[in-house]
Parts: structure tokens; C-alpha cells; sequence
């Protein structure tokens, strides 16, 4: 939704993950490495601007893979968009062996749900997002199934439902932040959930605040009203707006 405005300036390239969308499922049965997307999008990155530092654009897991990548070639990302893409919760050490066990005992017990029909998956998509219009979700309902026995069902690899076994520590993300030398926007929504995923019993605002500190000096953060955390699906127009006037920048 976000191409559509900004594909009469810019040349875009929106990929679906390894395991996700489109895209071929893994043939490991233990699931994800997360540092795979990485390597994904230095391939794509390389083969479509091999001279040319890129302009990304990042939501969520999308988000946290663009700055761990604009940290670790920070010659290969000219301007960073990060929307809700600033970290989960930092897990303490003693919590490793709960998730090395759980990620084994979980190995093949994972799968998705069949729907009736396709307005039956794009009515649970928008029970998921309030923001989301009934045309988007039927469009994201298209593109993200497949026709099955009984019904559609989400295409994406049921191995990505697996916790991950290792743990994810700030303190082994924040360098790879302060080291992005591209331009950086952070972009947060009015009507976040984020609160759920990174905070136990912190300020929700105050550790946003602590995070967002640790991006480049100069970065600028806002927050787009009228949107929950899909930004990208709420507020596509007002989105791609933001990002072509900090394009120009």
C-alpha cells in the first residue's frame, strides 16, 4: 500500500521474508536463524544497488533487521525509515534454558488455521487490526494464502510460530544502532502495542525513550496518529508522504 505512493519516485522492492508470503519455506526442521534475514537482504541489496548505498524502509521484524544490517554495513544504507522496529523484550540469562527446552518440545507441533473462504481470513485479520479497511484485508488475505483442503490457509512456513532457542539481549543490539551512519527516521504509531512485547513492568514511554537513544545522533522520532502497529496498513498514505519529504532530506 505504502509502493503505490511512492513508486512514481522511487524504484521499490517490497520482499517477503524466507518462510513468509510468497517466499519458499526453509527445509530445516528447526525452524529460523534470525541473522539469515540479513544475509537475505545484503543479497538483494547487492544484486539490485550493487554501487549505490539504499534507502530502507522497515516495519517491525522488518525494522530490527534494516538497523542490525545498517549497523553492520553502514556504508551499504544511505537513509534508514525504522516504524516500530525497536527491539522486543530484553530477555535476562536465566531465562535460556525455559527457551532452549521449549523450542525443542515445540519442533513439529506447530501449523495455521483453515478458513472457509477468503473473507473468512480477511475478517480475522481485521479482528486483529481495527485500523485495517475491508478492501486491504481482502488484498492481504489474497496474498498471503493458499487455497487447501477445506478451505485457505496463511502460506507462511508454521516454523516461524517456533520460539526462538537463544535469547535476544539489548546489550548485543544497541552497537550495531550506534554504529547506523545513515540518516535515520523512528517512526512509532499513536495507538502502539509495542508495550506488550518489549516491557514487563517498566515505563512503556520511558524505555522507548532509553532505546531511542542509543540510534544515531540527530535521528528524529515521530508518531503517526490514526495507527495501531501496522502502520504500513493504516496510515499507508500519511506514511508515504513522511518518507518522500525525509527522502529529500
Amino acid at each position: 500500500f505504502v509502493c503505490r505512493h511512492l513508486e512514481a519516485d522511487y524504484y521499490c522492492i517490497a520482499p517477503d521474508f524466507r518462510g513468509m508470503g510468497q517466499s519458499e519455506h526453509s527445509a530445516s526442521p528447526l525452524g529460523y536463524f534470525f541473522f539469515e534475514y540479513l544475509a537475505d537482504v545484503h543479497v538483494l541489496f547487492r544484486h539490485f544497488s550493487p554501487d549505490q548505498a539504499v534507502w530502507v524502509l522497515g516495519h517491525s521484524m522488518g525494522g530490527n533487521v534494516a538497523a542490525l544490517y545498517a549497523g553492520s554495513y553502514p556504508d551499504r544504507v544511505s537513509h534508514f525509515i525504522n516504524i516500530e522496529g525497536f527491539g522486543i523484550f530484553d530477555m535476562p540469562p536465566d531465562l535460556g534454558p525455559k527457551r532452549v527446552r521449549q523450542w525443542i518440545d515445540e519442533l513439529g507441533t506447530k501449523s495455521f488455521q483453515v478458513y472457509k473462504s477468503l473473507d473468512a481470513l480477511a475478517s480475522r485479520l481485521r479482528e486483529s487490526n481495527r485500523y485495517l479497511t475491508e478492501d486491504r484485508s481482502l488484498f492481504l488475505a489474497k496474498h498471503l494464502s493458499r487455497q487447501v483442503d477445506g478451505g485457505f490457509q496463511i502460506t507462511a512456513d508454521p516454523k516461524h510460530k517456533y520460539v526462538n532457542p537463544y535469547l535476544f539481549q539489548l546489550n548485543n543490539v544497541y552497537p550495531f544502532w550506534r554504529r547506523i551512519e545513515a540518516k535515520c527516521l523512528l517512526i512509532s504509531a499513536e495507538h502502539t502495542n509495542m508495550q506488550h512485547w518489549i516491557t514487563e513492568d517498566q515505563d512503556f514511554k520511558a524505555e522507548m525513550a532509553r532505546r531511542l537513544k542509543h540510534f544515531p545522533e540527530g535521528a528524529r522520532h515521530i508518531e503517526i496518529p490514526g495507527a495501531g502497529h501496522m502502520v504500513h496498513h493504516d496510515q499507508p498514505e500519511v506514511l508515504a508522504r513522511i518518507a518522500k519529504e525525509f527522502l529529500k532530506t
